[in-house]
């Protein structure tokens, strides 16, 4: 923290302005390196190979950590050369992404190929999350307000106003909520809109949170609208399936919801599947409730 609050942020928004988040549409783009600084944020002109660093691009397409949804990760690639970004955050406005060189080094205004590997999980993840917020609502009543989340590329947490625990009941009914959403392929929209327009819309804004004259809203047809400057799915369907991990309580008034979609999604079912496999085959039984209670009445 004491590091990046002495670092060369001032000369380099002086020298270049912020530079522009060109991702919303692309994963992958042509650019070129302004800056470089060192593990401190000091500037310099080039990054041999093991060292890390931040590099500022010219137009990025990668993510910076905010509204909740984790940094992109990528590469930063030529005929030269491969530097690994590890994360993107923002420092002063400016979009910097985190990076190791793998071989060779790199300069400044050196010409770029900027690749993201991340976007799509995340991007499931995040739309997840909106459906999420509405099922809620749904079922517990409009009271509930989104009270932080996080979104990445394997998982997504949502925390929530509530007053209590959440019945099983109630769990499984957000989970078909949401898998019903996600089944009816509900196309995906985002509009940059007057502040005003989009609160006519009934677009849902983060509590506390400050917006400008014009904004951006995600919109799920007429199922979730939400200010937001994340990156989405283009169709709900493209979230694949969505698994509730856990509920549990972040404080007092506040409760958290876990949950993954996508290829975590698959992941998650198939070790389910599995322990479920070791469970028949250590009870000796393919009906493993019923090798289970004939074990128990054996120790009883």
């Amino acid at each position: 923290g004491d590091a990046a609050a002495s670092g060369d942020f001032k000369a380099l928004l002086e020298k270049h302005g912020i530079n522009e988040f060109v991702g919303y549409d692309k994963t992958t783009h042509k650019t070129k390196i302004l800056a470089l600084l060192d593990e401190n944020y000091k500037e310099v002109s080039i990054l041999n190979k093991d060292e890390v660093g931040f590099v500022m691009l010219e137009e990025t397409p990668f993510y910076a950590t905010s509204g909740g949804q984790t940094g992109d990760i990528g590469a930063l690639e030529n005929n030269e050369h491969i530097a690994i970004v590890e994360d993107t955050s923002k420092y002063f406005g400016l979009n910097l992404s985190k990076v190791k060189v793998a071989n060779s080094s790199i300069k400044v205004g050196e010409e770029v190929s900027a690749l993201v590997v991340n976007r799509y999980e995340v991007a499931k993840h995040h739309s997840a999350t909106h459906l999420l917020q509405s099922a809620l609502k749904m079922v517990l009543g409009d009271t509930v307000s989104q009270a932080g989340s996080l979104n990445d590329y394997s998982r997504l947490r949502f925390d929530f106003t509530y007053p209590k625990a959440m019945s099983n009941e109630q769990l499984v009914e957000v989970e078909d909520l949401v898998n019903s959403m996600i089944a009816r392929g509900i196309s995906g929209n985002v509009q940059e809109l007057p502040i005003e327009e989009a609160k006519k819309q009934g677009a849902i804004a983060m509590f506390g949170e400050k917006y400008g004259d014009t904004v951006r809203v995600v919109s799920f047809e007429d199922v979730s609208v939400e200010f937001c400057g994340g990156t989405h799915v283009k169709n709900s369907s493209d979230i694949g399936s969505f698994y509730i991990t856990k509920e549990s309580g972040v404080s007092a008034g506040v409760r958290r919801i876990e949950a993954v979609c996508g290829l975590s999604a698959i992941n998650y079912t198939k070790k389910i599947i599995n322990n479920l496999n070791e469970i028949k085959q250590e009870v000796k039984n393919n009906d493993a409730l019923l090798g289970i209670k004939k074990l128990k009445d054996q120790v009883k």
